[in-house]
């Protein structure tokens, strides 16, 4: 089983300037991920998730859903099995509804069985609006996914993997451009993280988790599961205006995942 797994493309047709420094390379995005469609359709993997961001929100909902379709007819472009969990720029302006109808989805939270293994890939609330800067940062996963997800766990008993967008190991973000000041931090996790792990402490067929969102890429083993949080594709972390290109290969073989680190 061969996975290819990135995150956080920020897509958008206006550069930004975040903390008085371009770290998110808006214009990178679209060659960069052409560039990463033609590698994927040469690799064949068995699948491909993007782990949410696709863009970079414009606080316009006509600009956000032009940019969110433009992307995912570039995404269409793969031709193994893709799925995409939504980030919260991908519903700072959307709310979850249009974000799912404009990439075909009835839900953005499920999970796939594909050759023995069980894929579970969770969504976002889009009902918390508590950070005083008015970003949605601040984001859980609503208590009705949170159930499937108990269900989900009970029924299945094949050996799994988690996608989804925040974080849920704690760290203390030391380093991290985005959230290493307060009250910033706060923002790099799902905000009902430890409702979450209660559950999937759960899981005896838990092979890892797989999160973005936090813009570098690192692994962190917490209470005997792996977390591994992807870095972001347009992200910028030296500073000297070339985006990271971050995607990883993942192949799973006897119960083991192998991890290995690209740039594009």
């Amino acid at each position: 089983m061969k996975i290819v797994i990135f995150s956080d493309l920020h897509y958008s047709t206006v550069e930004k300037i975040d903390f008085g420094e371009r770290r998110k390379l808006a214009g990178h995005a679209e060659p960069l991920l052409k560039k990463l469609v033609a590698k994927i359709n040469d690799i064949k993997p068995d699948l491909v998730v993007n782990l949410g961001d696709t863009i970079e929100d414009l606080r316009d909902v006509e600009a956000d859903t032009r940019n969110l379709q433009h992307v995912w007819k570039l995404l269409s472009g793969i031709k193994s099995r893709f799925y995409c969990v939504p980030g919260n720029h991908d519903m700072l302006t959307l709310s979850r509804r249009q974000f799912l109808d404009i990439i075909g989805y009835e839900t953005s939270t499920f999970s796939v069985d594909i050759g023995g293994y069980h894929f579970v890939f969770l969504g976002l609330d889009d009902k918390e609006t508590t950070m005083t800067t008015g970003y949605k940062m601040k984001m859980t996963i609503s208590q009705s996914d949170i159930g499937w997800l108990e269900n989900d766990i009970k029924q299945n008993k094949l050996p799994s993997i988690v996608f989804t967008h925040f974080a849920l190991a704690d760290d203390d973000m030391k380093g991290n451009f985005w959230f290493d000041r307060e009250p910033q931090r706060i923002e790099a996790f799902l905000d009902n993280r430890d409702q979450i792990k209660r559950v999937l402490k759960t899981d005896k067929n838990l092979l890892g988790v797989f999160s973005g969102h936090q813009h570098w890429t690192k692994t962190i083993i917490e209470d005997g599961i792996s977390y591994h949080v992807v870095g972001s594709l347009t992200e910028n972390l030296k500073g000297d205006g070339k985006p990271d290109g971050v995607w990883l290969e993942v192949d799973i073989l006897d119960k083991v995942l192998k991890i290995k680190q690209n740039n594009l």
